[in-house]
């Protein structure tokens, strides 16, 4: 199959949020897309996350962190897991991510965010409005702690970050934090609410967000590996295992499956594969909200009559191999904070990897040396919070508009 120049506008590689959402902006801009997908529309890390959409954002790497993450990265039972046998990349990761824990890259990198994340919830109530973000929910946050100490801490960190919406509410403490939840035990000591915090389930969302696409026009082709974007003297040409597309130009935005196609491009994008795990339980309460455990770095979502668990971080080299040794340590992480759970009767066991960047900012611009290519990747846990204003700012710049956000701190190039 191949397409002479002009057939598409524009191609779109990768058919996750991230590919999708600039794939949307792009059509909404009145240009032909065709968007290629290495597996099915919503593979990767879309689907079955955490689902939230977060007003605060900051990066990753923060003061004071560096030695947390140096005493556990290598011991299984922990949050954050990096395997012994995959040794080289992961120092070279956490290199980066060690000259990024200092006060002045923390605070250059969260005013990026901030920037970046300015629009978003403006742009998913816009979504939802068109009923493309159907499942939209607002009712917020809780912050479950073990220690009072840990809850008050966690709490100033937000009251300070920047907010979309509200700031966090009071401490919460004994009979008044079962009144706000049943479901959780007397192990959680202290919690706070984030209140009017957006989340949704991820995998309709995505469902419903490929569906306007094809409404609209758009062709999404699935199973159709790239294995090549170069320039040519009109455009690009994009080679995959369905045939070769020509375009005007094209958006690699294939999450971590982006590092080596910029590779071949001599651009290294710094990506490393941080994957997450998530599975479901039936409890007896079911939770009316998010249900956020910071020491355990685990998610709870009520999705349907389930409530799906979301953490983890591993980095062993692989993008999709599953360990189930992670699922069993969440379950002992936030075991203890929920009660009326049968943690046996787990269900959608699942991974997908996140792509991580040594500062916690994702890659957003032009492909140096090019004129026609961009790159959408390495939003890490950001991804379903930043996608539809990062597709706003891919479908500015390829039809030739300043972007209304500095993205200088979103440079390709900054790792190579």
């Amino acid at each position: 199959m191949s397409y002479e120049t002009g057939a598409h506008r524009v191609v779109v590689v990768g058919g996750g949020l991230l590919g999708l959402a600039c794939a949307f902006y792009l059509t909404e801009a009145g240009l032909p897309v065709v968007v290629l997908e290495r597996g099915h529309v919503g593979g990767g890390a879309s689907r079955y996350n955490a689902g939230l959409i977060v007003s605060a954002v900051s990066p990753l790497p923060e003061p004071g962190m560096l030695g947390a993450v140096a005493r556990s990265m290598f011991r299984g039972d922990r949050a954050l897991f990096v395997s012994p046998k995959q040794p080289t990349a992961a120092i070279r990761f956490f290199l980066g991510f060690a000259r990024n824990c200092t006060a002045t890259a923390y605070a250059r990198g969260e005013a990026a965010l901030v920037g970046l994340n300015a629009r978003s919830f403006d742009l998913y109530r816009d979504l939802q409005a068109r009923g493309i973000a159907a499942g939209l929910t607002d009712s917020g946050y809780l912050m479950c702690c073990s220690d009072a100490g840990v809850a008050q801490a966690s709490r100033r960190h937000y009251e300070r970050l920047p907010h979309l919406v509200s700031p966090p509410g009071p401490l919460l403490e004994g009979a008044a934090i079962t009144a706000a939840e049943p479901s959780l035990s007397r192990c959680v000591a202290a919690a706070f609410m984030r209140p009017r915090e957006l989340w949704c389930d991820a995998a309709p969302f995505v469902d419903m967000l490929a569906k306007a696409l094809r409404d609209s026009g758009c062709e999404i082709v699935e199973g159709a590996r790239v294995t090549a974007v170069h320039d040519t003297a009109s455009g690009v040409e994009v080679h995959s295992s369905r045939g070769r597309y020509r375009a005007m130009a094209a958006v690699v935005a294939a999450g971590v499956w982006s590092g080596e196609l910029c590779r071949a491009a001599g651009v290294r994008l710094g990506m490393q594969p941080g994957k997450g795990y998530s599975f479901s339980v039936q409890p007896q309460v079911l939770p009316r909200r998010v249900l956020y455990f910071p020491e355990a770095s685990v998610v709870a979502t009520p999705i349907g009559r389930r409530l799906r668990l979301s953490g983890t971080m591993e980095l062993d080299g692989t993008t999709e191999r599953f360990n189930g040794r992670r699922i069993e340590a969440m379950v002992r992480a936030v075991g203890p904070f929920l009660q009326g759970i049968d943690w046996n009767d787990r269900a959608g066991e699942w991974v997908g990897p996140r792509p991580m960047t040594p500062d916690g900012l994702p890659l957003i611009g032009r492909l140096p040396r090019s004129r026609h290519v961009f790159v959408a990747a390495g939003h890490n846990m950001l991804g379903l919070t930043l996608a539809p204003a990062t597709g706003r700012i891919i479908a500015d710049m390829v039809t030739g508009h300043k972007p209304d956000v500095d993205i200088d701190p979103f440079a390709v190039d900054r790792f190579s």
